[in-house]
């Protein structure tokens, strides 16, 4: 601690030399002048450090020990301060930094989001920057209330949304709604149909009347579970005695065949080398961009353009709206594509399309077709798939 006062109020490290150098360490003893860091130099000069402010006393005190006094060495913050006295600039860029932090104090530079799960982060902060607030906005002009009961009535997902201004960091939390249950319309009137054509292999109705059974083939669009129940007669004629309507529900799972195809040209643009043939720097400020080069968003109809964004960082790990952009540039050139990986691509691609089209299903056969010519490669799917096929629709008159 007195380390640090001694830098802000400043040190002196002075030499006495005289007959008797012990005398001027004892006056200035009794006259209260503090000093510390004693050493003796040689027989006639004893060197000691006093405050910045006692200098003048030790000096005056000094001629009465009969002793005379230099200046060795200054220390501390005045002395540095005074070593800068003509670095005009540098004064200027401090006073600068302090305005522009007492300036950029009272903005909003970091938003945080906490409490969404399923409801993204992106989404809340746009539903914000509808409302004037984000990066950039003026603390103090916030009407955080009136902001918060707004974004409630446009995201119906969250029930409670406050915002906590800290500074430069605006806190928003938030809590989401629970999902109101799933209200059945009884009343309505509804039949299980085939998305699809295909041959049944299980029917599981959990209402309605099984119109198919495992074994039957169907068409895309047909009935599989009515919505009309039958009531037969007791008397054992298997007459019809009544008839009443029902909303059918059910699952209905088939064997059916799928095709898929698709192709991709054998020559193809990419980046011509490895290094970047222009690159540009531009400065973001509160999420506004200013390039430092000319027209950067169209630096050539046909390169690859990589921009990676420098945020200012904190201590702590928070990034600030404050930084520099790099963009880099390779101009794209016509290169030959290889047959064998464009086909593992397209296999690729075909799998995954199966697999979200069945959505639940499986695959259990696939035939693979590849056409080759001079342009392109083609690759055709043929595939036998078990899956469900019902779909439940509203019945018309």
């Amino acid at each position: 601690m007195q380390a640090l006062v001694n830098l802000l109020r400043g040190a002196v490290v002075l030499e006495a030399e005289g007959p008797f150098p012990e005398r001027c360490l004892n006056i200035c003893a009794a006259e209260g002048v503090g000093f510390w860091a004693v050493r003796q130099v040689d027989a006639h000069r004893v060197r000691f450090t006093v405050a910045r402010w006692d200098r003048r006393r030790a000096a005056a005190l000094a001629g009465r020990a009969m002793c005379s006094l230099r200046t060795v060495e200054e220390h501390g913050l005045p002395a540095l301060l005074w070593r800068l006295r003509r670095r005009y600039g540098l004064f200027a860029g401090l006073a600068v930094l302090l305005a522009l932090v007492g300036v950029l104090g009272r903005f909003v530079l970091v938003v945080e989001v906490t409490g969404n799960e399923t409801v993204p982060t992106g989404r809340i902060l746009a539903a914000l920057q509808a409302e004037d607030f984000g990066v950039g906005s003026y603390g103090p002009g916030v009407d955080v209330r009136a902001i918060s009961n707004r974004v409630l009535m446009e995201l119906e997902e969250l029930s409670f949304l406050t915002i906590n201004l800290r500074g430069v960091r605006a806190e928003v939390i938030v809590r989401e709604a629970r999902p109101a249950p799933e209200v059945v319309d009884e009343e309505t009137i509804t039949e299980v149909v085939a998305a699809r054509d295909g041959v049944i292999v299980d029917v599981d109705a959990v209402r309605g009347r099984e119109l198919v059974g495992p074994g039957d083939a169907v068409l895309a669009g047909e009935t599989l579970i009515s919505s009309v129940l039958e009531r037969l007669s007791p008397d054992g004629t298997g007459e019809v005695a009544g008839r009443w309507q029902v909303r059918a529900q059910g699952e209905v799972w088939a064997l059916t065949r799928r095709v898929l195809s698709a192709a991709t040209p054998l020559t193809a643009l990419r980046a011509a080398g490895e290094t970047a043939d222009w690159r540009g720097w531009g400065l973001n400020f509160l999420g506004r961009r200013l390039n430092f080069y000319g027209d950067g968003s169209k630096p050539g109809t046909e390169c690859d353009k990589i921009t990676v964004l420098y945020p200012l960082t904190l201590p702590g790990g928070t990034e600030l709206p404050i930084g520099l952009w790099r963009t880099e540039g390779r101009a794209y050139a016509p290169a030959a594509v290889d047959g064998a990986e464009a086909e593992e691509a397209l296999r690729a691609l075909l799998e995954g399309r199966l697999e979200a089209i069945l959505d639940g299903g499986e695959a259990l056969s696939r035939t693979w077709d590849v056409t080759r010519t001079e342009e392109a490669v083609t690759v055709t799917l043929t595939a036998q798939c078990l899956e469900q096929i019902g779909r439940t629709v509203v019945q018309t008159e």
